[in-house]
């Protein structure tokens, strides 16, 4: 389909609902920015428009717009003006609220399309607009040349089925496209071209597939794929707080929790206290930490790749509270860093670090300063510190300047293990 005419700090709210057959997962891209950010995923059509009426009402507007299954993920930020939105709509009816809301001096601002059905956003603007549906790598390589040589820039991208969906507008400077891409070559891409100082301004998923537009830009750059919702909410958090916010995010039908299980994989083992475990210490800023049984000397794993920033692996002394005080069962003193016994914390990509507590004396295999990889060997667990025997006391925050809040995080399938169960590690 084509359209052309000529004419002269609030904080973040995140609300995700919970994972269904429309959609596990998310891919999802932060820049530089400030002010306010909301976005909420799997709506109904009448939960979207009660949401973006409120949103509306309060100066913000849609950026951007998914749709998978009949379900919407919305993203709402700071804006005036008009805006119109369209959901479930067949490609005709589509062309139709746009010829008119063209003439009205409106463009494209997201175009999102789910088999037959389609769903898009129109905001304020001018000058020359193209788009069109349902193209093969061919025919979408062939009319990006074209408008390429006209000025024009793709500035909305959609993929489904295989199929591209696009939309061009002025523009100038370079312009990279890539589509079936695998996750591992898109990421291969992704850091040539941004080390060119090309930025990801479009992003699209179909299954295991991705496709996605570069063009010149400065500044922060994150993304995520594959993300279960609990690690997408807890990254959007931290990146938020680090001056970031959500350019676009979309939904797929693959995830995978952020971190693996911190030992060998396909060895089982128990959970001793999972989130907020009932009658446990698993609360306060401990709420989304994990005991899981290691026996002594079992080897621990880098949940994630990262790099080594601060580690303790001297100590000897434990103190049991479970058993009664005397010589050779003391408590150390309240803030004490001997209550962690043996230690090891690693900052990872993005801003996150993981911590691993209770390591046995010297059995820290790393250094400070060390790049470890996902399934490294870093350490052998033990029973220092205030332990009322061997485990490894695994969680993960986004502040490491010290002792502070445990964060919510998935592993595996978007797992979150809890006192009594047993799991098998995925850390191959």
């Amino acid at each position: 389909m084509r359209r052309i005419l000529l004419l002269g700090a609030a904080a973040m709210v995140a609300v995700a609902a919970p994972a269904a057959l429309w959609a596990t997962g998310y891919s999802a891209v932060w820049r530089a920015g400030s002010g306010a950010q909301w976005w909420r995923a799997g709506m109904t059509v009448d939960e979207l428009k009660a949401a973006d009426t409120t949103h509306f009402g309060n100066g913000l507007r849609l950026t951007s717009l998914s749709m998978r299954g009949g379900r919407y993920t919305a993203l709402w930020q700071p804006g005036s003006g008009t805006q119109w939105w369209q959901g479930g709509k067949s490609i005709s009816e589509i062309d139709a609220k746009d010829t008119v809301h063209f003439k009205n001096g409106l463009r494209l601002k997201s175009l999102k399309r789910d088999g037959n059905v389609m769903a898009a956003v129109w905001r304020p603007g001018s000058g020359a607009q193209w788009w069109k549906t349902g193209m093969t790598g061919d025919e979408f390589k062939a009319k990006d040349a074209v408008h390429f040589k006209n000025g024009l820039r793709i500035t909305a991208l959609d993929y489904d089925n295989g199929r591209l969906t696009a939309v061009w507008r002025p523009g100038s400077g370079a312009q990279w496209v890539k589509w079936n891409m695998t996750g591992a070559a898109f990421d291969a891409q992704d850091k040539t071209y941004f080390a060119q100082g090309l930025y990801l301004t479009a992003m699209a998923v179909d299954g295991d597939k991705y496709a996605a537009v570069w063009r010149p830009g400065t500044g922060s750059q994150w993304y995520s794929r594959r993300r279960c919702t609990t690690d997408l909410v807890t990254e959007d958090l931290d990146a938020f707080g680090r001056g970031l916010r959500l350019a676009f995010v979309e939904p797929q039908e693959e995830s995978r929790g952020m971190f693996r299980y911190p030992w060998a994989g396909g060895v089982s083992m128990g959970v001793g206290q999972g989130n907020n475990n009932p009658g446990g210490s698993h609360n306060g800023s401990q709420a989304f930490a994990f005991d899981f049984s290691l026996p002594a000397g079992t080897t621990i794993r880098a949940a994630r790749g990262g790099t080594v920033e601060w580690l303790q692996e001297g100590q000897s002394a434990t103190f049991n509270p479970n058993a009664p005080t005397g010589p050779g069962n003391q408590p150390f003193a309240g803030g004490s860093l001997q209550n962690w016994g043996n230690a090891v914390r690693i900052r990872h990509r993005g801003g996150l670090t993981s911590w691993y507590f209770h390591i046995q004396q010297n059995g820290v295999l790393v250094n400070v300063g060390d790049t470890v990889t996902t399934g490294q060997a870093i350490a052998t667990s033990g029973g220092t510190g205030r332990s009322s025997g061997p485990h490894l006391h695994f969680q993960v925050q986004a502040n490491s300047a010290d002792w502070g809040q445990s964060v919510p995080i998935t592993f595996a399938s978007c797992n979150v293990p809890t006192g009594g169960d047993t799991v098998t590690s995925d850390n191959n």
